[in-house]
């Protein structure tokens, strides 16, 4: 070969091979530099509604919603009430005709459960209600216990809380619940909701009871009651009312009684908590409780 070309031949095989080596060294920088994508995880649905602090847009106020089935004779339902976005759950109630017997009456995620039995020869509605605190930074905490029934049934709040409201729930039809009552309030707390029932089988059972109870809250409660014992004969169903102090408004009560059918605030009067049991027994007399929340 002439040495020119010999040289020349040298010289180009040299750049190509430094040209390739200046290429393959950017691309490794380039691939060391560049961020790896990862897929996404699919997004989750948003928990800002439920867990963002509340802004109050005005004075706190109570409002009441339902929901409302209908039970054919000798069946079961559950009816439901849910509360507003951003508003507090801070008890409920039920109503129905004579001869429900009603097997839960409890809070959920969103508002207020009651389950009834229709003991009665007709179709009977069952209503549930939710009692719901608007423009207020507190929070409700649900106490529950699950107890046996001659061991005087309760659930407590701790110190700090005040009891809103309450209820019970079972599963058999072998219970009657004839005691579902707040006890304390922000003067004198004993904070708790208590039940009691009869057993109408040998064994002894168990049933579950909840108590709402309020904390960070600049409002106070006052718990009232209705000592006036009413007798009556057996087959009659009685009424009776419990009204709120002054400047105060309902949040939910109790009762003490047989076969209560309809436990709620008044539809039309929402400062009186209003109770009718179904075949009184002489010895329970007639006891109406009540939360009131002192509110601004």
């Amino acid at each position: 070969m002439n040495p020119n070309k010999k040289n020349l031949f040298i010289v180009t095989s040299f750049f190509v091979i430094m040209v390739t080596i200046a290429c393959s060294f950017t691309k490794l920088i380039s691939a060391r530099g560049r961020k790896t994508e990862i897929p996404e995880e699919p997004s989750l649905p948003s928990l800002t509604a439920k867990t963002a602090a509340v802004v109050p847009s005005g004075p706190p106020y109570i409002e009441q919603v339902s929901g409302q089935i209908n039970i054919k004779s000798g069946e079961s339902g559950t009816a439901s009430a849910s509360c507003p976005v951003g508003s507090i759950t801070l008890g409920g109630g039920f109503a129905s005709g004579d001869g429900m017997k009603i097997t839960k009456t409890m809070p959920d995620d969103t508002g207020w459960l009651v389950g009834g039995q229709n003991g009665s020869d007709q179709d009977l509605s069952l209503t549930a209600y939710a009692y719901c605190l608007h423009n207020d930074t507190g929070n409700i905490r649900v106490a529950t216990s699950d107890e046996l029934v001659s061991g005087g049934p309760r659930a407590v709040c701790v110190e700090g809380e005040i009891i809103t409201g309450g209820g019970y729930a079972f599963e058999t039809n072998t219970l009657d619940v004839y005691i579902s009552t707040p006890n304390g309030d922000s003067a004198n707390p004993g904070n708790s909701w208590s039940v009691m029932a009869h057993n109408l089988q040998g064994a002894d059972q168990t049933i579950q009871v909840y108590a709402l109870c309020l904390s960070k809250s600049n409002l106070t409660s006052t718990l009232v009651r209705d000592e006036n014992v009413i007798y009556d004969s057996a087959d009659s169903a009685v009424s009776f009312t419990i009204t709120c102090p002054a400047k105060a408004v309902m949040a939910s009560g109790g009762y003490e009684g047989t076969g209560v059918f309809i436990n709620q605030v008044n539809p039309t009067d929402s400062n009186r908590w209003e109770v009718q049991a179904h075949e009184k027994i002489f010895l329970d007399g007639s006891l109406d409780h009540a939360v009131c929340l002192n509110l601004p």
